[in-house]
Order: structure tokens, then C-alpha cells, then sequence
């Protein structure tokens, strides 16, 4: 799984074939670069919604920090997805205990690696969040991948795929969502991504840690906290796009 921008200086030719695989290729990552600031945008819109009756998702209360990426792939890169997740995962979420990081790691690997892995038409797209804590807070993660398959013969050894990845992560709005909601939502991420028990009642623990001390202040402060989750916000965290 290369940056699309290597692949570019592989051809780099002065004969004219060189020059068109080389133009293609560009073309191409001109194609994911604007895939990936769409989504950007797309996903900014949707989180500031979050929580509403026609968004009913987990609502954040800040955006913290965001990466997007364009990728090539070859049937071999395909297998090294999920190595990368981790290392982007753990670079992207301080503070989280690696049991969970291993979880919801499997979770996007999973997802990914049957996206970009076994995809057999020629373009789609997948949407993905997920929630956790990251040291004493509670953040929501999106993540969104757009791909399109290579048909020209002349690059396809180089690369099958171009993808574009955006991952944005947010900071959960306690104050909108009732802690048996989050609570089913990140139980249901840890089974899912086959967290061992012992891992998996340590993190439960902590975030009802994290819940109860916000509480406190809340309280302290005088600031009325929501105990109602907002209308049908019940959604697994993840979802693939239409």
C-alpha cells in the first residue's frame, strides 16, 4: 500500500509511453485527491449534525484532528492493510488501552480488507465510525474510503487500485448522549472486535470512570446534563455507504 505519489516517480521515462503511464497516473491521483477533500467536507457536515432526528448518530461537541490520504494497491499490498491500520491507528488515538486499539483495529481491518481486497466492481466507497476513550475523554472516530480499479495494461503491474482515505476524530458531546447509549455502542465494538475479557471489563471500567467524572463536574458547575439519548440513536458504529 504505497503513496500514490512513488508510484508516479516509477515512471519517469523520457519515451513517450513513460510520459503517458506517467500522466495517467497523475490524472489518477488528482481523481483521489479530490475523492478525499470531498469527504473531508462531507464528513465535517455530517458530524455537525450528528445527534439531530435526520442524523441520529453519536453528536461530538469539536473536530481535533483529521489525516486523509490517496493509496495505490497491487493484490500483494492488499495484505499488508492490516499492519498499517495499526500503526495509523495508534499514531491517530493516544491514550487508549491496546486491547481496544487491537479491537477496533481487527474491526477496520476487516472492513477494509474485504473493500479494497476482495472488491470486484469498478469503484466503491465504505463509511465507518466508531467511538472509544482516549485517556479521559470520549472520542468518535469516521473514517471514509473511496477506491477505483485500474484498467490500463501499461500500469496495472505497478498498481490495480487507487484509493483515498479521510479519518476524522472528534470529541463525543457527553452533554447529548446518556451513558447507556454510549455504553452499548462501544460493548458492541469490543465484542465485535474480539477484545479479551479481561481487556474488555478494564475498558468498560474506565469509561465509566470518564462518564462519572464529567458527571461530577457537570454537576458542580450547575450545566443540566441530558439523560435521554437524542430520537433512534441506536446505530451500530459503522455503516457502508450507499
Amino acid at each position: 500500500m504505497a503513496a500514490i505519489g512513488n508510484i508516479i516517480k516509477q515512471f519517469d521515462g523520457s519515451d513517450e509511453l513513460a510520459q503517458t503511464q506517467r500522466e495517467v497516473i497523475e490524472s489518477l491521483s488528482q481523481l483521489g485527491d479530490a475523492k478525499a477533500e470531498f469527504f473531508d467536507l462531507s464528513l465535517r457536515e455530517d458530524l455537525r449534525s450528528a445527534g439531530q432526528a435526520t442524523n441520529p448518530t453519536v453528536p461530538i461537541s469539536s473536530i481535533v484532528t483529521s489525516t486523509r490520504q490517496v493509496r495505490a494497491f497491487t493484490s500483494t499490498s492488499a495484505g499488508h492493510i492490516a499492519a498499517e491500520i495499526k500503526a495509523a491507528l495508534g499514531a491517530f488515538i493516544k491514550g487508549s488501552p491496546e486491547g481496544v486499539l487491537d479491537g477496533i483495529g481487527q474491526l477496520m481491518t476487516s472492513a477494509l480488507t474485504v473493500f479494497l481486497g476482495d472488491a470486484s466492481a469498478s469503484t466503491g466507497t465504505i463509511y465507518e465510525y466508531y467511538v472509544l476513550t482516549e485517556g479521559l475523554s470520549v472520542v468518535r472516530l469516521d473514517l471514509k474510503a473511496w477506491y477505483l480499479n485500474v484498467t490500463a495494461k501499461s500500469i496495472y503491474e505497478k498498481m490495480e487500485r487507487v484509493s483515498a482515505f479521510v479519518a476524522i476524530k472528534s470529541v463525543v458531546d457527553l452533554t447529548k448522549i446518556d451513558f447507556s447509549t454510549f455504553l452499548y455502542l462501544y460493548q458492541q465494538q469490543l465484542f465485535n472486535g474480539k477484545v479479551p475479557e479481561p481487556d474488555l471489563q478494564k475498558a468498560l471500567a474506565v469509561a465509566k470512570e470518564i462518564y462519572k467524572d464529567f458527571q461530577d463536574v457537570h454537576k458542580m458547575s450547575g450545566i443540566t446534563v441530558q439523560q435521554e439519548p437524542p430520537p433512534a440513536i441506536t446505530i451500530h458504529p459503522g455503516r457502508a455507504a450507499a
